[in-house]
């Protein structure tokens, strides 16, 4: 048998890929393990990512726990730094205050304090405003013309509290029309006129220096008549231990207007008229500076107030009171 030669579609059938029937070419060599490399390269490319960014997440955790250690370190000791210079010392100077608030005499001055404020906050406007000069100022001698050769004897011009003077009234039990009033630096005329609310038979005072003593005469002109019930009132320019007292029966009024050396030419003026002329006389000291001199004059006997009026002036007083009256 000759052999002839291949025919050119025997020839291309071996060299070419198979064809399919829509005249698209299979790829050669792309079978199964081409899938499972290219797989497995993927996910190794992945863990090598999560792998890199847990690195650095764990470094920045540790960065971060350094830093705040290293804060809370540093806030701490500033912190006891400014509890030390600041915190401490302030409560030392708190504890102190306390400490010094909480002492008795600290204590009693802090409501003698509330107790001024409240009589000339609530219990003195009332009867303020019936003054037309006012009253209820502190005035300074140093700012007046006085009459007197001893002018550093006298004490600055402060009111007595209104309700004051009512509660040492009350405390005295006798007929006061039998009665003369007296004001021992009578100042601008208060005590004088709130004493003529009452039924005395005379009310006098004495006041050394002249501007007070023209304010307490424009108050008596100007005070309302309808609020009087003594009407024979009366202030004289004068140095009180220069005045005798009145031959009657009469009330001494002092709210401390002079020094103790003035108190006792004054109580020995009243005390030499008392044993001229026995009769009942009474004595009201307001803050009173020289009590043991009154003692000690075997005229005058200190009389218990009634338990009213007693009360009233130790809870509302900011001064003490002492009342006297004569033996006879």
């Amino acid at each position: 048998m000759t052999a002839g030669p291949r025919s050119s579609d025997q020839t291309e059938s071996h060299g070419v890929a198979a064809t399919g029937g829509h005249g698209k070419t299979a790829a050669v060599g792309a079978g199964p393990q081409t899938k499972d490399a290219t797989t497995t390269a993927a996910a190794l490319g992945g863990n090598a990512l999560r792998s890199r960014l847990a690195g650095r997440l764990a470094r920045l955790a540790d960065k971060t726990s350094s830093q705040t250690k290293q804060a809370t370190k540093d806030g701490l000791a500033r912190a006891a730094d400014y509890g030390r210079e600041t915190v401490l010392p302030e409560l030392e100077r708190t504890g102190a205050k306390l400490k010094e608030h909480a002492r008795p005499e600290k204590l009693k001055q802090d409501y003698r304090d509330f107790l001024h404020w409240l009589h000339a906050r609530v219990f003195d406007p009332p009867k303020e405003q019936l003054f037309f000069v006012p009253t209820k100022d502190p005035v300074a001698l140093s700012g007046l013309t006085i009459r007197s050769p001893h002018p550093e004897h006298g004490h600055d011009y402060r009111p007595s509290p209104c309700q004051l003077v009512q509660w040492t009234l009350a405390a005295i039990d006798h007929d006061f029309s039998k009665l003369t009033f007296v004001d021992y630096g009578a100042g601008k005329g208060r005590v004088l006129l709130l004493a003529a609310e009452h039924p005395f038979a005379a009310v006098g005072g004495i006041e050394f220096a002249e501007e007070l003593h023209d304010n307490a005469v424009m108050n008596i002109a100007q005070y309302p008549r309808s609020h009087m019930r003594c009407r024979n009132v009366e202030c004289v320019l004068a140095d009180a231990s220069e005045v005798g007292p009145p031959d009657g029966e009469a009330i001494h009024y002092f709210f401390s207007p002079f020094s103790r050396d003035v108190f006792a030419k004054v109580l020995n003026n009243i005390v030499l008229s008392y044993r001229h002329k026995p009769r009942r006389l009474y004595l009201i000291l307001v803050d009173p500076v020289a009590t043991d001199l009154v003692d000690a004059s075997g005229v005058f006997a200190r009389i218990e107030l009634p338990q009213r009026e007693r009360l009233k002036i130790k809870l509302f007083s900011a001064y003490d009171v002492a009342i006297y009256r004569t033996l006879a």
